[in-house]
Formats: C-alpha cells, sequence, structure tokens
C-alpha cells in the first residue's frame, strides 16, 4: 500500500493492490474519527479529462440494475469545470437513463467524482462503501 500527499491540503490518494471497496470499509469502520478522516471514496474508475463529457460514457457504463437511487457528488479540485455543473450534467444522465438522481437526501447508492487537475476518480455504487 502506498500513499501519497497530493498539492490539496489535507487530500491524500491511498494506492494499493486489494480490491478499492474492501479497503474503503476497511478505514470506515477503523476507529478513526471522523473529524480526522471526514471523507473516504473508492475509485473504481480513474482517468484524465477535459470536459464533463470525459465523465458521462464512464458513468454509463457502471450504473445498473443493484441502485434505483443516487446521490450524486462532483469535487473537482483545480478544474475549470464547476462541481455544481458537474453534478448537474451526471444527474441529467441519471434521470434520462430512468435512476432517481438527487444532489442531496438520503439514497442507498452514490455516484462520486473526485477530481485534482486533470486527473479524475469514479465511484459508482451503494453508499455503505463511502463516506462524503
Amino acid at each position: 500500500m502506498d500513499v501519497k500527499a497530493t498539492e490539496f491540503r489535507g487530500v491524500l490518494i491511498v494506492e494499493t493492490n486489494r480490491d478499492p471497496k474492501y479497503m474503503a470499509q476497511q478505514l470506515i469502520n477503523a476507529p478513526i474519527p471522523e473529524g480526522v478522516l471526514t471523507s473516504i471514496v473508492p475509485i473504481i474508475y480513474e482517468g484524465s479529462y477535459n470536459s464533463i463529457n470525459d465523465f458521462i460514457g464512464i458513468i454509463r457504463k457502471h450504473v445498473g440494475s443493484d441502485c434505483r437511487d443516487y446521490i450524486v457528488r462532483c469535487r473537482l479540485r483545480g478544474s475549470s469545470i464547476g462541481d455544481n455543473d458537474c453534478e448537474n450534467a451526471i444527474i441529467n444522465l441519471l434521470r434520462s437513463l430512468g435512476f432517481r438522481a438527487l444532489h442531496r437526501g438520503d439514497t442507498g447508492c452514490a455516484v462520486i467524482i473526485e477530481g485534482l487537475g486533470n486527473w479524475f476518480g469514479i465511484y459508482v455504487g451503494p453508499r455503505s462503501f463511502t463516506r462524503v
């Protein structure tokens, strides 16, 4: 396992050969106060982006019948794309595919985009593997 600091204050990337959901679950269940480790997002897909459309095709491939309701979160640090623009585009995509999608609220699943400069990581799946 390798832990890397980023240029963004308080943001660490944990790289491992283990399943990202497994690692996220271990961190969520660890005796680490939420004030110290406030956000945990397992990345199931990563790449580089220039526009919101770079996310859309990937998200379309990962949403599925296991979830009907999604909360959508984007954190695009150091990007010219605003978080709200990203969230609105993903919500519109999910709704066009027949899913219920929200900015905030209580849902069983999530679509989370984490961006650092032009790098992005995507999580799509049950919220039990995230802390946001």
